[in-house]
């Protein structure tokens, strides 16, 4: 029996299934930056979709290069959306001008 080639949307939905807790841990904590910096609503939703776009094409990527003797899930974080996340999500933020603050309002990044 042939077996038959997955759609390139299948894939993709599993991704958005698989990395969803990861997505929205990093939406969450542009979020909060976005808030502190009091950042306009269209400029944040705009950071926050097109780092969620990038993050999810990079996930594509590294997931479909998966060539590591252990499994892409780790509890509920999707390692092949970590990566993406944890470079895309200040990397975004920093484009976009928008200063990355801790609680305490002190600076992370010496500017």
């Amino acid at each position: 029996m042939e077996q038959q080639p997955t759609p390139i949307i299948e894939i993709i939905e599993l991704i958005l299934l698989m990395g969803s807790i990861t997505y929205l841990l990093g939406a969450g904590f542009q979020v909060c930056i976005l808030r502190r910096n009091r950042t306009s609503f269209f400029k944040g939703l705009a950071v926050i979709l097109l780092t969620r776009c990038l993050t999810i094409t990079a996930s594509f990527f590294i997931w479909s290069f998966w060539n590591l003797p252990f499994d892409i899930m780790f509890f509920f974080i999707f390692l092949p959306a970590l990566l993406p996340e944890v470079v895309l999500s200040p990397l975004m933020l920093k484009v976009f001008g928008i200063r990355l603050t801790h609680i305490a309002g002190k600076s992370l990044i010496n500017q």
